[in-house]
């Protein structure tokens, strides 16, 4: 039995970097795979969401009718090797680069950020107040440009589990929950149960494949699980917004291309969701 879709099925660029496809192509490619919006990944705004490439990005999505579904601002360590929120110096640099972010979305009509704070790591108490002062700062500066923060988590950060991220919820207001299902196959997680969880606070959904433990696996939809009762539980709980393909470690690794592993998961996601 299939679930009903309100949801869009979308793909994000980032999924493409590693085979060197620019914005024309995967847009190209998007509108020829029936996708139905395309979430941009940022790493610095000044960078990603230049003035340049968004004007481009608005004549592809008027050409190609394929809206831009999300921006995702990532926080790797590889740029913030002492931690992105953790201390009050680079949460103001966040904070003024997130604030970025949410105009380009106002921009595209979206009033969500996806937050990936990747760069930090578990820690005791005095770490994690101050990762809780960092994130709510982010909102804030979020909040002030109309838009609200999507957190995503992934084991071995701060935020490891959607208890976590929940958790952070309930003190931090402006914030929901990104769920990607490969972090909480990682997690040791069932997807399915964790969209019941989160509830009406699922503000956004990455979709990939994991071993437990694999927490960059990213590998395309349902090569190691069937995703019906995922897309059971977003029709249960009411989601409605968009869910982006999130392949990018499979990509680099060499098991498929990006348009590979977006044309297999999308096979393998239409085999168990239907339009209402």
């Amino acid at each position: 039995m299939t679930a009903d879709r309100r949801w869009r099925l979308c793909d994000a660029d980032w999924n493409h970097w590693p085979d060197g496809l620019d914005d024309q192509a995967v847009w190209a490619a998007a509108a020829a795979g029936g996708l139905e919006g395309i979430e941009l990944g940022v790493y610095r705004a000044d960078d990603e969401l230049a003035p340049v490439r968004l004007e481009r990005v608005r004549r592809l999505v008027d050409q190609t009718g394929v809206p831009v579904a999300m921006l995702l601002l990532s926080l790797p360590a590889g740029r913030w090797p002492g931690g992105a929120l953790s201390s009050p110096a680079t949460a103001a640099m966040v904070a003024d680069e997130a604030g970025q972010v949410a105009r380009a979305a106002a921009g595209f009509g979206l009033d969500t950020i996806g937050l990936w704070p990747g760069a930090d790591a578990p820690g005791g108490a005095w770490e994690r107040e101050a990762f809780v002062q960092g994130l709510a700062r982010v909102a804030e500066a979020v909040a002030a440009n109309g838009a609200r923060v999507a957190l995503e988590y992934k084991p071995d950060t701060a935020v490891a589990t959607s208890v976590d991220a929940l958790a952070l919820c309930d003190v931090v207001p402006g914030v929901g929950v990104l769920v990607d299902t490969s972090h909480a196959y990682a997690a040791g997680e069932d997807p399915a149960e964790v969209v019941r969880l989160v509830g009406e606070r699922l503000c956004h959904v990455h979709l990939g494949d994991a071993v437990e433990g694999g927490a960059d696996d990213d590998l395309p939809v349902g090569r190691l699980h069937d995703f019906g009762a995922f897309t059971t539980a977003l029709a249960e709980v009411g989601y409605a917004g968009a869910a982006s393909f999130d392949l990018y470690g499979a990509v680099c690794a060499g098991v498929a291309t990006g348009a590979a592993a977006v044309a297999e998961s999308r096979a393998h996601l239409m085999g168990v969701t239907a339009r209402p």
